[in-house]
């Protein structure tokens, strides 16, 4: 880049009065901030490195966002990339301050991303002129740096939240590999960092789940989502080992052959669980890993996902439901679709001749809601919520609701601490109102079948509770779930584990850790219509 080219690039980009110090600077390397609107020139021209076009647009979309997700398939080159990402930030703004962190344990972070930013050190020793250098730490002023963040495996979330909260600089950016693993309070110190001046953040993972604070960026809308698939990868299109080392045709196409099979004429096309094969993989064939004899050439078509793992490890995206996760996407999105055709006719009344139950999620303290669902069959209008911990008047703002419907045949309420009392309060309000304290550590009444097939016993009621809405929502073409983010983005969150013998739904307070700190009140509304009806053990009648 020629000296004219620098200070074009200089004046066109930025205000006068950084030009203006920025020349009174004999620290400032003019050639360097000339990039600043040019990572991937840089990184190309300093590097002498050629880069995947997915790999372009996640380098420029932390040039021009403020929070950038780079959900990756495995070996596309996320953490090389994000290693030149650091090192361009670094070099080209004055006074910045490059933050890098990895879930733990610490080696994820010294041996992946660092191992990266070590290449870059003993491979072009001339671009860290200037600069200390030491395991965890590339350095040229006190105030400027690239650092690696140990995150505590133990301690509190106060602990974590400091990490990386109070942090302060004319150019700030945060790197975080393995985002999802990351705990939330490590996010939460940021948020401090990110109210004012040049800040931005990078966060990469193999998206395996939705949940978790880069999930919740995600679906808020306060990211940019770049996907780094392996069908954009040059290796894979081109049949060779264009970068050695990264993702490979063979690989990909074995798992094309293990991992799904052609769509059926008669089936639905879903994007979740659904891919259209790219031409250049039309004819395609791999060796199997048992024998080494060859797969059938690949056919032209779209083909149906049968193992989760293919969407994150090629395709770089959620699974419609990954292999412990209780609710589908897909099954959201359908119930959605459902709702929407049918408020499009019918408006947001239930079904004609359809009575309804009612399910009573009650605040305990800090963040939590009272929130009132109703079902009537398939049909779930929009929920009522309201703050307060006073049970009195949480059971007369419910009964009040149960009598304006007039077409709810009962009420289950949440029993458990504060809420013991709400149904009483709900029968004492009008006798003819029938409301259920249901205790959700209660023993549950039936087992779990999936498919027909007994999976076993479930642990509590909630479980059971839950895994009945679970089986609604994934048989009933009828079920319709409302525009509620919130409800949504609950039910996305738990998983369940069946290794002990009995069908075990996440903790509530696990869940409440990887949504924030929120408490899932409306998804356990609507849960809690699908409590048993009758008289059970567990259940105060009136």
């Amino acid at each position: 880049m020629s000296v004219i080219d620098v200070v074009s690039s200089i004046v066109d980009s930025f205000p006068p009065e950084m030009i203006l110090a920025a020349l009174n600077d004999p620290g400032v390397d003019l050639e360097m901030v000339g990039y600043q609107q040019d990572p991937v020139g840089f990184c190309e021209e300093k590097f002498g490195e050629a880069y995947t076009d997915d790999v372009k647009v996640m380098m420029e979309s932390v040039r021009d966002n403020v929070v950038t997700i780079a959900k990756s398939a495995n070996a596309t080159g996320k953490s090389h990339a994000a290693a030149r990402v650091a090192m361009w930030f670094y070099k080209t703004h004055p006074g910045a301050q490059v933050y890098t962190a990895a879930a733990p344990p610490m080696s994820n972070l010294k041996k992946i991303l660092w191992g990266e930013l070590g290449s870059i050190k003993h491979k072009h020793p001339e671009v860290m002129t200037g600069d200390t250098c030491t395991s965890l730490n590339i350095q040229r002023g006190e105030l400027e740096f690239v650092t690696g963040v140990a995150i505590p495996s133990s301690g509190s979330e106060s602990d974590r939240e400091a990490k990386f909260s109070g942090k302060h600089a004319p150019y700030m950016l945060f790197i975080f590999d393995e985002g999802d693993a990351i705990p939330d309070a490590c996010y939460k110190g940021t948020e401090s960092c990110m109210t004012g001046g040049h800040v931005r953040m990078l966060i990469m993972f193999n998206p395996r789940a939705a949940a978790g604070a880069p999930y919740r960026k995600e679906k808020d809308g306060t990211a940019n989502v770049v996907e780094m698939t392996a069908f954009n990868h040059p290796n894979v299109i081109e049949g060779y080992d264009v970068i050695p080392g990264a993702v490979s045709r063979e690989v990909t196409v074995r798992r094309i052959n293990e991992w799904c099979r052609p769509l059926h004429p008669d089936e639905t096309y879903s994007e979740y669980t659904c891919f259209t094969l790219p031409d250049f993989l039309v004819d395609a064939q791999a060796k199997r890993t048992g024998d080494n004899s060859l797969y059938r050439p690949l056919a032209a078509g779209i083909y149906r996902i049968i193992n989760p793992e293919f969407s994150y490890m090629v395709l770089g995206r959620y699974p419609a439901q990954s292999e412990t996760q209780l609710i589908s996407i897909e099954w959201i999105d359908q119930a959605r679709l459902r709702y929407d055709q049918y408020v499009a006719i019918h408006g947001e009344v239930p079904p004609v001749g359809c009575r309804g139950i009612m399910g009573v999620d009650v605040a305990e303290f800090g963040r939590d809601k009272n929130t009132l669902a109703c079902r009537y069959g398939g049909f779930v209008p929009p929920l009522k919520s309201w703050e307060g911990v006073d049970p009195t008047v949480t059971a007369t703002k419910a009964a009040a609701e149960y009598i304006r419907l007039g077409n709810i045949d009962q009420a289950n309420v949440d029993g458990t601490g504060i809420g013991a009392g709400v149904a009483q309060g709900m029968r004492n309000y009008r006798k003819k109102i029938v409301a259920y304290s249901l205790k959700v550590a209660s023993k549950p009444t039936v087992k779990a079948f999936l498919n027909g097939l007994e999976l076993g016993e479930f642990g509590i009621m909630r479980d059971q509770l839950y895994w009945s809405f679970r089986e609604w929502l994934r048989t009933d073409d009828t079920a319709m779930l409302p525009p509620d983010v919130n409800l949504i983005k609950q039910a996305l969150c738990p998983t369940y584990d069946t290794s002990t013998g009995k069908v075990k739904v996440m903790a509530k307070d696990d869940m409440k850790k990887l949504l924030g700190g929120e408490s899932p009140d409306e998804f356990e509304a609507v849960v809690y219509t699908f409590a048993p009806p009758g008289k059970l053990k567990g259940m105060d009648l009136r």
